[in-house]
This record gives C-alpha cells, structure tokens and sequence, in this order.
C-alpha cells in the first residue's frame, strides 16, 4: 500500500511547481480550449509562481505517493455568499498515480469536520472530474451542495459543513 503525503510547497519548490502545473494547463486545455504563447508554454510564469508562494504560504501544497511527486493542489481564498471561505482552485494528480485514492486523501485533509466549507469549481466540460466528484464526496462523507449558477466555465459545490 503506497503512503500519501501532503506537504506546503516552499519558494524552493517553485520549479516544480510550474513544471507541473504546465501539465495540469496541458491537460485542461482539451476542455478550457487555452492555447499556448508563442513561446510553447502555457500562461503560466515562473516569476509568477515564485510570487505566490513567497506572497501566500498556503497556496500550494505538492502530494506525494511514497516519495515519489505525484501533483499538487492549490488553495485560494474566495467570497462566497458575502464570506470568505477556502477554495480547491485546483487540483491534479499525475497520471501514473491515478486511481488510487489520491484526491480524496487530499480533500479528507484538509476539508475538515467542524471546520467549515470549502468551494470547489469543476470546469464544466471535465466530465470525468465531474463524474468523479459527484460519486467520490458523498463516499467520503462530504455534504456537498452544488450551487446554481449561469458560469458558463464551472460547476460549483460548497462541500464540507457550515462550522
């Protein structure tokens, strides 16, 4: 059995970060229909990267399956019904480490009893996203209210409780 780990991602990790979110943008852009810039990556900047992480520790977290980096998942701070809550703005787990229970370790992480809710936003045309999150969250014992919406780009849940 393969051990997950979650860690905050640190200016040193900056690298890979961008490195893996250049994957994450690849993968999505068969449903965001983002092009690439002329330079053949996707707009994302390293100095952007670094910014973050340096301006806002608890963005980025990198997820491991033993020792191996296996994603990342970042976190972003939103208003929702006129208060601020956390949100999964994203989260991507490479291929290889797929299907084995990986995003849900992440959410029953940090979506917490007790705790409050959290927002996550699924592009509307990742089906499979879709799909899994609608079968995976009350497997983990997460309320989940989809919220109604005209955002043409998201699917939009409140999961966890009210804290």
């Amino acid at each position: 059995m393969s051990r997950f780990s979650l860690r905050p991602a640190t200016p040193d990790d900056a690298g890979r970060l961008f490195h893996l979110l250049q994957f994450y943008y690849f993968e999505a852009s068969a449903w965001s229909g983002e092009e690439v810039r002329a330079d053949g990556l996707f707009d994302c900047d390293l100095s952007d990267v670094q910014a973050s992480l340096r301006a806002d520790p608890a963005w980025a977290r990198l997820l491991f399956v033993d020792d191996a980096l296996a994603g990342f998942v970042l976190v972003d701070q939103v208003e929702q019904d006129g208060r601020r809550c956390p949100e999964l703005a994203d989260l991507f787990v490479l291929p290889r480490h797929r299907g084995q229970g990986l995003a849900a370790h992440v959410v029953t992480a940090l979506v917490r009893p007790g705790e409050g809710q959290w927002l996550l936003a699924v592009f509307r045309g990742d089906t499979a996203a879709y799909a899994y999150w609608t079968r995976a969250l009350p497997r983990m014992g997460l309320r989940a209210v989809e919220l109604a919406s005209d955002d043409s780009t998201f699917h939009r849940f409140l999961i966890g409780d009210p804290g």
